[in-house]
């Protein structure tokens, strides 16, 4: 289920709440934390029922490693959990989402003819399992203790988060399930929620969506583009996964406040970054945070040189890359980021103006993710072959066709009709609208920042009030989310 549909918002979210409310109020308290378990499997079932069968396993296979240790708890019996534990997991992930990729690797390397199996990738597989994977590592760590049933899979469950993230760890979260005082409604945690929620929407559907029409018209016609196009296209897309993935957590925030449950932030204007390092510190903040926890510091992070210190940098991008899709565009993605990082821990040298170190920054994210969107490497370097060709043919017409969204689809349409010579430059002018837009969104607060400094007036109303109604009218046309791919 998307929050940015209509059965969300109209049906699911209304429910949930007030089921969670009412029972809350009722001092039914574990009565309500089943409910809300059973409210997130039937969000996570909506798309395909069958996933539940994954998502439970995983689970209770989970559940189970901790309350072996919590019946015999030994040093030997703390790493064989672990190990089985790792093993599990990755075993579930690699199986399927990497399965394919392995085996049509293994057909090209060794000419080898092993049939690619049909496997349905089940949704927030890797946030879900990166969670629990977190939790089992801590516990035989002796870091974390046993927690009862409703508590974990609370946990593990919670909808805001469940497929798409951000990626919430079990200290923080299980603690706060289990406070009484949050169990009430609170007006002021409720609106902060209704805010950023509204934003995260905004951002997605308005602009995210806006922008992937004119993205996925690039990519589908690379060969047909010139230098201004191809540009424009590489551009739109860091703006359009940016808008999309932050919109989402944004929205999946809000929903956490709602509930009076804290979900971490997950981006930090990312593109105001100075340099590769700042950018990770600020892009997917609680995946950075994952990858450094639990892979860059056991590696032995920059403690061993600087040798070692680019090695375990490299080899964590590496992994993160892997871990966002089973392409070797990911892994090359991942690979440009590590290179970047270990360039900027080199301190080679440096740059005093700051404007000229976010745009140095910016390019180079901007290129590495022409390898993220692109369907194959050779694609991608194709795409900055278009930029680099120097060439105009006119392909911005096209492309500023493409960019069209439903509801300014009647306006251009009587345009068209009554003075077909200026649909093309209409349509320009919208394409430069929302790249205007998109660049005033991206220098301005986080929505966080606007929901926690922000004071809740009239006009602040009206405007949000008109920001929810156009985004939800914008519903009525394509609208996905880019990170249900990982």
């Amino acid at each position: 289920m998307l929050f940015n549909s209509y059965v969300f918002i109209f049906l699911f979210l209304p429910l949930a709440l007030a089921g969670w409310l009412i029972l809350n109020k009722c001092r039914q308290y574990k009565l309500a934390q089943g409910y809300l378990i059973g409210m997130s499997l039937w969000f996570y079932a909506y798309f395909n029922v069958s996933f539940l069968w994954v998502i439970a396993g995983s689970c209770l296979f989970n559940y189970g490693l901790s309350l072996i240790l919590s019946k015999k708890d030994t040093p030997k019996m703390r790493k064989t959990l672990m190990l089985l534990g790792c093993l599990g997991n990755l075993g579930a992930l690699g199986y399927f989402k990497y399965c394919n990729f392995f085996l049509e690797n293994i057909n090209a390397l060794f000419r080898a003819g092993f049939q690619m199996k049909n496997i349905l990738l089940p949704l927030g597989i890797s946030f879900f399992t990166f969670q629990q994977l977190s939790f089992l590592i801590d516990r035989c760590r002796g870091e974390a203790p046993h927690y009862g049933l409703l508590d974990y899979l609370s946990f593990v469950t919670f909808f805001p988060s469940l497929i798409s993230g951000p990626i919430v760890l079990h200290a923080a979260t299980v603690s706060q399930f289990r406070d009484i005082s949050r169990r009430h409604f609170d007006e002021e945690s409720f609106a902060k929620g209704v805010m950023q929620f509204t934003m995260g929407l905004g951002k997605k559907v308005l602009l995210a969506d806006t922008l992937m029409l004119a993205v996925n018209y690039g990519y589908e016609n690379i060969g047909s583009l010139d230098t201004v196009s191809a540009l424009l296209t590489a551009c739109f897309y860091t703006l359009e996964l940016y808008f999309d993935f932050s919109g989402y957590s944004d929205m999946a925030i809000g929903v956490g406040k709602m509930f009076r449950i804290t979900i971490p932030e997950n981006f930090n204007s990312p593109y105001k970054a100075v340099s590769v390092k700042d950018f990770w510190k600020r892009w997917h903040i609680t995946l950075s945070s994952f990858l450094q926890t639990y892979i860059y510091f056991p590696l032995g992070g920059s403690r061993r040189g600087k040798a070692r210190t680019i090695i375990n940098t490299l080899i964590t991008f590496l992994l993160s890359g892997l871990w966002h899709g089973a392409n070797w565009t990911f892994v090359f993605w991942g690979l440009l980021h590590g290179i970047g990082v270990a360039f900027n821990s080199l301190k080679l040298f440096s740059i005093k103006k700051k404007w000229l170190c976010r745009l140095f920054t910016f390019s180079y994210v901007c290129m590495a993710f022409v390898f993220f969107r692109a369907d194959s490497l050779a694609d991608g370097f194709h795409l900055l072959g278009r930029i680099l060709s120097f060439q105009y043919n006119g392909s911005l017409v096209n492309l500023a066709a493409a960019m069209e969204p439903s509801e300014i689809y009647i306006v251009t349409k009587a345009l068209s009709m009554m003075a077909p010579g200026l649909i093309s430059l209409v349509q320009i002018g919208m394409m430069l609208l929302i790249t205007i837009i998109s660049a005033v969104v991206l220098t301005r607060s986080t929505a966080r920042q606007i929901t926690e400094q922000k004071k809740i007036t009239g006009r602040f109303t009206v405007a949000l009030a008109f920001l929810f109604a156009w985004s939800v009218i914008s519903l009525s046309g394509v609208s996905s989310f880019v990170y249900f791919n990982f």
